[in-house]
């Protein structure tokens, strides 16, 4: 058959057809392609084929390419067609049938061996409870399809498709010199992972909006902890992870508008003729921050932005993107999963952190750095249970809030010297409180920083030893992070701590990518459910199950859990009817110095009182 006429049958087939290298990638699309799952070309070209399935399809099909991966070329049998769901440049879902066959590489070149053919045809949904098989390659009914109403024969991929593989390379169909400068131009412009513009394209795109008079803005954002997600997951998981926030993205603005990835996890959109910049970047944030499923685990790829806006002094590309940068740092130094706007005193950031990092040495020094305390309740016996301390530095009158000055000590390496001033100071200051009953117990935040020192357990157990306080007394609260550091010693150093006695705490539970089935694995005591959580919680008529899946799972595995971020009265009686250990949060009381104890178990304990009345 001639060539030409078979690139032609190709490219006007009605069905979407694809060809995928063996890793994913997708490497040639036709017109049907193009219209059936929304994107243009040039944005699928080099993009993983993931991006145009749902995620409950991803894992059936991945397991085809693997089956697909050892099969012997058959030009007169393709694997048969199963039911998936496809996914749209909008985000929306829908369902397809899919066909896969390995093409034969051609003739005396193995370069197109492992290329593989898809055809996506949009099918009907399937019944509620009947799966599709997923890998079967070698025209072979599964076990069990005897009862099941077979596919309908549909016509596979052959020598038709195989002839447009050249076998010399075996990467895209014969097309003219024209489309393939075209073809060239968009995969040097483009991301090979998510298919967004690189960030050449998106320089040049920039560089043109700022020359016309309409309003420009630039934000770059930032995938919080992404190397966490990376060493944890692996590195296909954080890929997906990628394509996933890439797709939100493009989703949370408008067509006219650039999304671009330029390098590792950090991306930037560029807004032109937009009235409300703020209310994108709110928008992404929100969208981003709303859990996916990746590489089995449900994690919520939280993200810090900075946003920059053309002026009339800005005076190229160069300096909105410098600006952007300097405000995604603040928002990173603010706390993360959040988005500022650039403001002029932030290019002053890395002046401010020097004379910062001088000023937090002389506190050190000078034993300036003071604790504050906030109560834990106790629903059950209406009391307060446990006091949590918290690090304060008061500056030239004012107090320096702690998402500012603590990312100072960690970087100055200022950490440990104050992690165990905090620890010795809240032993000391709480026990009077402590004697009273072995019950009460003192909690303390632990940097993950603080645990690369070898000896970090031993200095512990020396604090509790010199300020006479009973170790069972003493709780830690990490992060989940710390629990996955694979290159430290954490476990052992937790181990020895527990083992003479001081109790170990989950923070932020929920939030990263540890699940209630490895709760079991570790060295645990308590599981704290973040406050991002807690403020689902408006009227205390939500209907959210996740909280009682968290709440029994952790009791029933013997560990305690407490709420923290309380806020209002239906917040508390929400878990307290749920059976949640304690509660913490500002409906009790703030954090306040080791002098007004008294003032606040009197606050806390009226406010429980009062949630219970009203109950």
């Amino acid at each position: 058959m001639d060539s030409a006429f078979a690139q032609t049958v190709l490219e006007h087939s009605p069905d979407a057809l694809l060809l995928l290298d063996p890793d994913g990638s997708i490497t040639f699309l036709n017109t049907a392609a193009e219209q059936l799952f929304g994107y243009s070309r040039a944005q699928l070209l080099g993009a993983d084929c993931s991006l145009l399935l749902a995620e409950s399809s991803r894992e059936d099909f991945h397991t085809v390419l693997a089956g697909l991966a050892g099969a012997v070329p058959d030009a007169s049998a393709g694997q048969a067609p199963f039911a998936g769901a496809g996914r749209r440049g909008d985000a929306s879902e829908f369902p397809v049938q899919i066909t896969c066959a390995a093409l034969p590489a051609g003739p005396g070149a193995a370069g197109a061996a492992g290329t593989v053919a898809v055809s996506v045809r949009p099918g009907v949904p399937a019944r509620s409870g009947a799966r599709q098989p997923a890998a079967v390659h070698d025209g072979a009914a599964p076990a069990g399809a005897a009862a099941t109403v077979p596919a309908p024969r549909r016509r596979t991929f052959s020598s038709l498709e195989a002839e447009l593989v050249p076998g010399a390379t075996g990467v895209l169909p014969r097309l003219s010199p024209a489309e393939q400068d075209d073809q060239l131009k968009a995969a040097v412009l483009r991301d090979t992972l998510t298919g967004l513009p690189n960030g050449t394209l998106f320089n040049e795109r920039l560089a043109a909006a700022l020359r016309r008079p309409d309003p420009v803005d630039v934000m770059l954002i930032n995938v919080d902890d992404f190397k966490s997600y990376n060493d944890m997951l692996g590195r296909s998981a954080a890929d997906e992870l990628l394509v996933e926030v890439a797709s939100r993205l493009r989703n949370c603005v408008r067509p006219h508008d650039t999304v671009a990835r330029l390098g590792g996890d950090e991306f930037v959109v560029l807004l032109t003729e937009c009235l409300n910049a703020g209310a994108v970047a709110k928008r992404i944030s929100e969208s981003l921050y709303v859990p996916a499923r990746i590489g089995g685990s449900l994690v919520r790829p939280g993200v810090s932005m900075g946003l920059a806006s053309k002026t009339p002094q800005t005076h190229d590309g160069a300096e909105l993107l410098r600006q952007a940068d300097s405000a995604m740092a603040a928002a990173k130094a603010a706390g993360k999963n959040t988005w500022l706007e650039f403001r002029p005193e932030m290019l002053n950031t890395a002046a401010n952190t020097a004379q910062g990092e001088t000023g937090l040495r002389q506190a050190v020094e000078l034993g300036q750095i003071s604790v504050h305390y906030q109560p834990v309740v106790s629903p059950g016996i209406g009391a307060v249970v446990q006091f949590e301390a918290f690090a304060r530095w008061e500056r030239h009158g004012k107090l320096v809030p702690p998402n500012q000055f603590l990312p100072v000590a960690e970087q100055s390496g200022l950490i440990r010297e104050i992690g165990d001033e905090v620890m010795r100071r809240a032993c000391a200051e709480i026990r009077p409180w402590l004697a009273g009953d072995a019950a009460y117990s003192v909690a303390v935040n632990v940097s993950g920083l603080q645990f690369q020192h070898r000896d970090f357990a031993t200095d512990v157990l020396g604090i509790v030893a010199s300020t006479g306080v009973n170790p069972r007394q003493l709780m830690l609260e990490l992060t989940e992070s710390v629990f996955f550091d694979a290159d430290s010693d954490v476990l052992r150093q937790l181990a020895q701590l527990r083992e003479a006695g001081v109790r170990i705490a989950m923070d932020d539970f929920g939030t990263g990518y540890s699940t209630l089935g490895r709760l079991k694995e570790l060295p645990l005591d308590k599981v704290k459910i973040d406050r991002s959580f807690v403020a689902m919680i408006k009227t205390g008529k939500e209907h959210l199950p996740f909280f009682r899946t968290m709440i029994n799972a952790a009791q029933d595995l013997g560990l305690k859990v407490t709420a923290e971020g309380i806020e209002t009265p239906a917040q508390a009686k929400y878990l307290m009817d749920l059976g949640c250990d304690s509660l913490q949060g500002y409906l009790f009381a703030k954090p306040a110095p080791a002098s007004e104890l008294a003032g606040t178990m009197e606050s806390a304990l009226n406010a429980i009182d009062k949630v219970e009345a009203a109950g």
